[in-house]
């Protein structure tokens, strides 16, 4: 220990404070540690402790700070030992510590943001705080990789809500891949995309996490069941082996395992008035205490307390992947204020602040345009395919995508306000809850129920008190309602893993059993992207000549248009021209310098505003688009029509293979349904081989369509994506949307395919197959050995024992079974894993130079 009269004249007042002598000393390298910090020992001093972290951590060498407050308050400091000395790092503090009064403006712009002290205190009163560039954290590194990382806080100590409240934060984060927090351990894991995320903004979400969220002293208690189970079983096996006076101490601690177990049987028997598989629970019980047999008694309870835990924990996470499979937001944004961008929290926005929107970005929030233009695909909140041209004073909103051109958006709502994230909440309110088809295993076991008590009754008649429990015990529910729930809930965190939300269980019961699926014809069979029909060319202009103007102005956009231009030129081997820079303008058309002639490129309406006239023959195949459904793309050779493009909607490539694979898995019945003329409907229903077409549907009309084949003893999938199609999702066996559907169509479909395409469809048959299989093997792994114990009860006198061996087996073993797909979720997974970590190594992202960013924003 040694004083330092530097930092002891700085600590001055403190001890005034104390009356103590302030003492320093290095109980460890790297640790530089302060006893009698007066300001500390009064907790209601939180403002002395926020300014000494702000002084303290303007030095880049200190690491982190750890605060004793109370009556022996103390600081340890954590500083760089390999490139400061003790010396050093005193002075440096000293002379930070040594400046008085408030700090001026630029000075206090260039103090870090230290997070609130509610969020860095653990449950003795002790604040951890850690340094992250330019803001002071309660969250602590623990591990870290390429888009990995493990964090520990000690508020989270048994706080349920806490680690609740940092998973909904996380939950809705554009980049957050996985999380997963562990309120006994204090730890959250985030697996991040970190081309679009920091480290250093993941820990500033998480510290916003817990800012907002509502701190209570209360622990939460402890789950000890599992624990309590399996200390039963010792004594009850000590008792039976080694000491028999226990017998009545295993016995009380048996009974109090199965508490949960008589709770079930009284919900079951006496508010819902049915027999379950509870009540049979309830009576082993009984008849094991009757008979004294604890032992085989606290097997049971193990096993059942074993099955609880695992539902709750596959439950847990199956619902983390269904949730966070939608509500995706950027949570920082580009602010622009006096001229310079600057990039900050989504949170901190204001109505009426400005931010600024590039090419390839996601719109942040809702509000107008106040400078630029821009072309806005809003496919996935409107359902519009065709990507939206805006201008100053047009209205945007959240979650829609930029891709062409820079604007600056007046902030209108942002956050939980924007429409997209209302959007989200209705499917956050309804996804993933649904899982209604777990009472496919309850209805199996309620089933058993009654032949088992028929049976123990008659086994307690022929083999006693003995041979009836063990029938009784011999039950094939416990086992199923464990495994049928595991099954679906892993079945469920499959489809997420693959990008297919199911957002009702029963849907994937239904599905392996629908034998009809009905197409809607626009959005679903048919892409987002048009393709190039016909030419049509005017005042002596040829049609690849027509076609090359188009495509070389259309080229530098990513709207569906210009790429199913562009695509056009490209099959035909035709070679883009150069652009004259100084006359690319672009307003309801495009207008373009090409080879010395002025191009335009647009709609009737903007030839018309620029005084070019509409020629006889396009005027002609105007008319013909019209009936056929198509649109016409035209182009202005300076000042005359030098033709048209027709653009039609291009059948999705996948659509042939996928009908094929339907065949191929069972759908016997096949249809597309269309509000479109006949013609152009029967034309693609026969291109594809389609059973049945319904043309010039109206939309109210869709869902008796669908009653329509139900009456015919049909089970039928509706898949579509409009606002027009909400009636008919909701009449189907099954509906399924596609990602970029309309919000209506995404909220009452049952499933979503969270691509935009159809490819998913014979997948998901597959695994509503192999759900319906799982199950199945479960029930027989379950149903075989029992019916052997039972017959083995009457025929070889087997006991309880028996009987609890044999059915806990069959019953973990179905479990084992149900929680397979979890396996391929985590092997899909890994290979994602894989795949980012080759993408990340390519661009050149690693952890070290995420510290060298780190470091240099430090300094």
């Amino acid at each position: 220990m040694f004083d330092d009269g530097r930092l002891e004249r700085v600590a001055n007042p403190v001890n005034r404070q104390s009356g103590a002598p302030l003492s320093v000393s290095t109980p460890a390298e790297g640790v530089i540690r302060i006893d009698n910090a007066a300001p500390f020992t009064d907790e209601g001093h939180g403002h002395h402790v926020e300014r000494f972290l702000q002084k303290v951590f303007t030095r880049q060498e200190i690491s982190s700070a750890i605060i004793h407050t109370g009556n022996n308050a103390r600081v340890d400091l954590h500083f760089d030992a390999k490139h400061f000395t003790v010396k050093q790092t005193l002075a440096l503090l000293a002379e930070v510590l040594a400046a008085n009064g408030s700090p001026s403006t630029d000075a206090a712009s260039a103090l870090p943001r230290v997070a609130p002290l509610e969020t860095a205190k653990d449950r003795h009163g002790v604040l951890h705080f850690h340094r992250y560039g330019r803001f002071v954290s309660g969250f602590q590194i623990i591990s870290e990789r390429v888009g990995f990382l493990k964090v520990k806080n000690p508020v989270l100590y048994r706080k349920s809500a806490l680690c609740e409240a940092v998973e909904r934060e996380l939950m809705s984060v554009l980049g957050v891949e996985r999380y997963k927090t562990h309120a006994m351990n204090c730890t959250v894991q985030i697996d991040y995309d970190p081309r679009r995320l920091t480290r250093n903004q993941i820990i500033d979400i998480l510290d916003c996490a817990l800012s907002n969220a509502e701190h209570q002293a209360e622990l939460d208690k402890l789950d000890l069941d599992l624990i309590v189970c399996g200390g039963s079983l010792v004594v009850a096996g000590v008792a039976q082996f080694a000491v028999p006076a226990l017998l009545p101490v295993s016995a009380v601690v048996f009974a109090y395992t199965t508490l949960p177990s008589f709770q079930g049987a009284y919900e079951v028997l006496f508010k819902e008035r049915r027999l379950g598989v509870d009540l049979l629970d309830a009576v082993v019980v009984v008849g094991c205490l009757a008979t004294m047999q604890v032992l085989p008694g606290a097997v049971l309870a193990l096993c059942l307390s074993f099955g609880r835990m695992l539902v709750k924990k596959t439950e847990d996470n199956s619902k983390k992947l269904l949730l966070s499979a939608f509500g995706k937001h950027p949570r920082f944004v580009w602010l622009y204020k006096d001229g310079v961008e600057t990039e900050v929290s989504l949170d901190k926005l204001e109505q009426g602040d400005t931010v600024v929107v590039h090419t390839g970005d996601m719109v942040p929030v809702d509000g107008h345009i106040v400078e630029g233009m821009a072309m806005i695909d809003q496919h996935a909140l409107t359902g519009e395919s065709t990507p939206a041209e805006k201008g100053a004073g047009d209205r945007v909103f959240a979650s829609t995508i930029m891709v062409a051109g820079k604007i600056y958006v007046s902030v209108e709502k942002a956050g939980s306000e924007t429409a997209s994230a209302k959007i989200s909440q209705i499917l956050n309110d309804t996804a993933g809850y649904k899982l209604s088809s777990q009472n496919a295993g309850e209805r199996m076991a309620d089933q058993a129920v009654a032949p088992t008590l028929a049976l123990g009754a008659l086994a307690l008649a022929a083999m006693g008190p003995a041979g009836g429990v063990a029938v009784l015990n011999s039950d094939m529910g416990t086992g199923i309602r464990m495994a049928a729930p595991l099954a679906m809930l892993s079945t469920l965190a499959l489809c997420a893993q693959k990008g297919i939300l199911v957002k009702d269980g029963r849907a994937l019961e239904l599905m392996n059993k629908v034998d009809t699926v009905l197409f809607d014809k626009t959005g679903t069979l048919t892409r987002e992207r048009p393709e190039v029909g016909r030419i049509i060319t005017s005042n002596g202009f040829a049609e690849n000549e027509i076609l090359m103007y188009a495509a070389t102005a259309e080229q530098k956009f990513h709207h569906p248009i210009a790429l199913a231009i562009v695509h056009k030129a490209e099959e035909l081997g035709i070679e883009l021209a150069k652009t004259d820079e100084t006359q690319y303008k672009v307003g309801y058309g495009i207008s373009v310098g090409i080879n010395g002639r002025t191009i335009r490129v647009g709609s009737r309406r903007f030839m018309e505003m620029e005084g070019i006239a509409i020629t006889p023959e396009v005027e002609a195949a105007l008319d013909a688009a019209h009936v056929d459904g198509n649109t016409l793309v035209m182009v202005g050779v300076d000042d005359h029509l030098g033709g048209a493009l027709e653009l039609q909607a291009a059948v999705r490539p996948e659509v042939k293979d996928i009908i094929r694979g339907l065949r191929e898995r069972g759908i016997k019945h096949l249809a597309i349904i269309s509000g479109d003329h006949e013609a152009p409907t029967k034309k693609l229903a026969e291109e594809l081989g389609m059973d049945r077409y319904f043309a010039q549907v109206l939309p109210a009309d869709k869902a008796d369509y669908v009653e329509k084949l139900q009456k015919e003893g049909r089970t039928v999938c509706f898949i579509g994506d409009g606002i027009n199609d909400s009636i008919a999702l909701k009449q189907a066996n099954v509906s399924i949307s596609l990602r970029g559907a309309t919000s209506i169509a995404t909220d009452t479909a049952h499933i979503v395919f969270m691509e935009q395409g159809l490819g998913k469809l014979c997948e998901l048959r597959d695994i509503a197959r192999s759900l319906s299989d799982n199950v199945r093997n479960s029930w027989i792994m379950i149903l075989l050995p029992n019916l052997a114990c039972v017959a083995g009860v009457f025929t070889l006198g087997f006991g309880i024992g028996v009987s609890v061996l044999t059915n806990n087996v069959a019953a973990l073993g179905a479990l084992a079974n149900g929680v397979r797909p979890m396996r391929k979720v985590a092997q899909l997974e890994a290979e994602r894993r894989h795949r980012l970590e080759l993408e990340l190594k390519a661009s050149g992202y690693t952890i070290d130079g995420h510290a060298e960013e780190l470091h240099q924003s430090a300094q």
